[in-house]
């Protein structure tokens, strides 16, 4: 696969995230482009654009009864799963590495937000997630995408069980978990062993959360914008979404902390 292969690949897949985004927070009026190329991409875009339209109109009919946005969350949680089905169906076709680990990426956000509807179906709020509850579920996910059955590389907890959020805030904060937690298992452990730790806690005025692992870090030459560019702007673009203050350690591992205020 040639530079400019990856490059049309990585440009449909995040257009089509984009839109997905927008629907896991209950948007359905975004679109993504079809092109004429008629390819893969065109054929999951106009998926995504025709799931969109009738989740649009589920919201229209039930918006009114709020007993019913329950249904709501399952319709989206189920064509999440669609869109993730989807992606599997032609990552079967192909040997390529390099497809396969977008496929990936793009499917593990895409489970991210299907967690959240998920659990708000369940719960009877239906406005607020546990957080200690969806991080573990979360990181126990992203284990299993990259380990399959067993797995060497530990999760370690420091979370306050009390804390509850919305879904308009737990979206950035489960893609910004599963960024981290992927780059740990891709890069952190060379010998498949490590540990990640990941803390979320609360003050008076604000939380705080900690992602970070003990692996082989990031080599001293290498500086923080260039890494960066590599593909953590994510984390940095959806922590200006929380309006969090974002510092990346670099010390004993790698990791992440974000500090951001209670109040939205």
């Amino acid at each position: 696969m040639n530079p400019n292969e990856v490059k049309y690949i990585q440009e449909r897949t995040n257009a089509i995230l984009d839109v997905i985004m927008a629907y896991a927070r209950l948007d359905f009026t975004q679109k993504t482009e079809i092109t004429d190329q008629g390819d893969v991409f065109d054929s999951i875009a106009s998926g995504v654009n025709m799931l969109g339209e009738e989740l649009e109109n589920s919201v229209i009919t039930l918006q009114e009864r709020e007993a019913l946005l329950q249904e709501v969350h399952h319709r989206v949680k189920n064509n999440l799963q669609i869109i993730s089905s989807l992606m599997n169906l032609q990552a079967s076709y192909t040997k390529d590495e390099k497809f396969l680990a977008l496929i990936r990426e793009c499917r593990n956000r895409i489970i991210s937000m299907s967690m959240i509807h998920e659990m708000l179906y369940r719960t009877k709020d239906l406005s607020r997630i546990q957080v200690s509850d969806y991080i573990r579920t979360l990181t126990l996910s992203i284990n299993s995408s990259f380990s399959g059955s067993s797995s060497d590389v530990v999760f370690e907890y420091d979370i306050d069980d009390r804390i509850y959020l919305e879904a308009d805030r737990m979206i950035p904060i489960g893609l910004i978990i599963n960024e981290a937690v992927s780059n740990s298992f891709k890069y952190a452990f060379p010998d498949g062993k490590g540990i990640i730790r990941i803390i979320f806690t609360g003050s008076k005025t604000h939380f705080r959360m900690k992602i970070s692992d003990n692996g082989i870090g990031l080599p001293t030459t290498i500086q923080t914008e260039a890494f960066e560019s590599l593909g953590i702007q994510l984390i940095g673009a959806l922590s200006d979404q929380l309006s969090a203050e974002l510092k990346i350690l670099r010390e004993n591992g790698l990791g992440y902390e974000l500090r951001f205020k209670i109040e939205s």
